[in-house]
């Protein structure tokens, strides 16, 4: 099967065609410019590069969230569009969960961490026992200080929530703080691809009507809605 896998939660955009599990291709853009203006242009390259046509697709798989507001909407807009042109399946996955699997094979606690803005970072705890990742806590929106208090053991950080606070894990995790190679602190379409094939094989697929990005803190629209209401 044919899975095309799309992540625009943060202002890196991945795209990526996985064929049963096998990358056939991948693009990553890293620039100041909105996925409305990339996202469908880097779907058509990839397709051309490698000779699979939209008809061929046998599923989408998009990341929900948590991440840039702005962003998971686009993400789950276009990848409702195609499955519905296309009569085809979606299969969504967390932001977090796609970030925790860059180190599936590690024996360290996991803690993928992605920047929430307001001082705070989306984040949770992973295991990963014979090569499976598991979920050890809540999905978190928090301050990174109070993240870090609960940890008391070796821990691999990443994500774009490390990259703003690298200085305060250091100070207060000291040489339990595993930082890795800055393209692991990327979430990857491949790996969304991946997890995607696991999800389909168990059934688990998104019913496209009730789709919606996960946001675990309300976005500033609907905060600054809730202000008005009250009023």
């Amino acid at each position: 099967m044919n899975i095309m896998a799309i992540d625009t939660s943060t202002q890196l955009g991945t795209v990526a065609l996985v064929k049963d599990g096998r990358l056939l291709g991948q693009i990553d853009l890293d620039l100041p410019i909105t996925h409305t203006k990339r996202i469908f242009k880097t779907i058509d390259i990839l397709l051309k590069f490698t000779g699979i046509t939209l008809s061929e697709i046998g599923a989408f798989a998009i990341t929900k969230g948590p991440g840039s507001f702005t962003g998971i909407r686009i993400g789950i807009t276009t990848v409702k569009g195609l499955a519905y042109a296309l009569d085809k399946p979606i299969v969504s996955v967390t932001t977090l969960d796609a970030l925790a699997w860059n180190f599936v094979f590690s024996p360290y606690l996991i803690c993928p961490m992605i920047d929430a803005k307001k001082n705070e970072v989306f984040s949770a705890l992973y295991i990963s026992k014979q090569g499976k990742l598991e979920r050890i806590s809540p999905y978190y929106s928090i301050r990174p200080l109070n993240l870090i208090k609960g940890i008391r053991r070796k821990t691999i950080f990443a994500g774009t929530g490390v990259l703003v606070y690298k200085g305060l894990i250091e100070r207060k995790m000291k040489d339990l703080a595993i930082f890795p190679p800055h393209h692991l602190n990327r979430i990857q379409a491949e790996v969304i691809g991946r997890i995607a094939l696991e999800k389909i094989k168990r059934g688990e697929i998104e019913d496209k009507m009730n789709l919606t990005p996960f946001y675990i803190r309300p976005s500033d629209a609907e905060l600054s809605l809730k202000r008005h209401d009250k009023h």
